[in-house]
């Protein structure tokens, strides 16, 4: 598994611009209560993501705790949960989604307009310079621990053919790293294997893409390896 370990970042205040509060009819106080929630319980994490808490679900979608919690365990992707520094909390893009399909499926304009706010604060956050800061960081990060994969997954034979890791020898990532959506992934010594460097120059060559493609021609690979 990745050895990357997640941590929370507090969003600095003043650090990404309000949406405008378009709407009169909503009483300020549920604008200020979204930014409250937005400025002190959502958080970005060290992977460059912007993360909601499960405790901030009612101001986000604007109903009881009740309702909240029930929104965070079931409406919401699983696997875009985690547990960060012991607090349960999903990817925002997850939180968007839902936010932006509601604003266009609610009768109520104002619920709507409120949506629409709460989706704009979280994507301005996940837009801000501190979030890409945050980025960077990672991006540097990452250029130094990928080339430490192969000895973390710890096997001593080519993985396609079978055949002893020869010196010139790679991991290689399962799906293609652009392909991965959260870039702890890239890290994770589970997603890829160790090949010698034909049989990694072969995949490359018939443009597999995915594990799934690499399964269903791992014998092409092995066929034009000669094996």
């Amino acid at each position: 598994m990745s050895r990357f370990e997640l941590s929370q970042i507090p969003v600095k205040p003043g650090s990404y611009e309000k949406p405008k509060r378009s709407n009169k009819n909503i009483p300020e106080e549920k604008y200020d209560k979204v930014d409250k929630t937005c400025q002190e319980e959502v958080f970005l994490s060290n992977d460059g993501n912007v993360y909601v808490p499960k405790e901030a679900m009612n101001t986000i979608f604007n109903t009881t705790k009740e309702k909240g919690r029930f929104i965070y365990d079931n409406q919401l992707d699983d696997e875009d949960k985690r547990l960060i520094n012991g607090t349960n909390a999903i990817k925002s893009s997850e939180v968007v989604g839902l936010l932006d399909k509601r604003s266009h499926e609610s009768r109520d304009a104002e619920d709507a307009d409120l949506d629409r706010y709460t989706r704009d604060s979280l994507i301005r956050i996940g837009d801000s310079d501190q979030a890409e800061a945050v980025r960077r960081k990672l991006d540097t990060h990452t250029d130094k621990e990928l080339p430490k994969l192969k000895k973390q997954r710890g096997t001593t034979n080519d993985e396609i053919t079978g055949e002893p890791l020869e010196k010139n020898s790679a991991f290689h990532h399962a799906d293609e790293k652009e392909l991965f959506t959260d870039p702890v992934d890239v890290l994770d010594e589970s997603k890829g294997i160790n090949v010698n460097a034909g049989t990694h120059h072969e995949i490359h060559r018939q443009k597999i893409r995915t594990n799934d493609e690499l399964q269903k021609k791992k014998v092409d690979v092995m066929i034009a390896l000669g094996k």
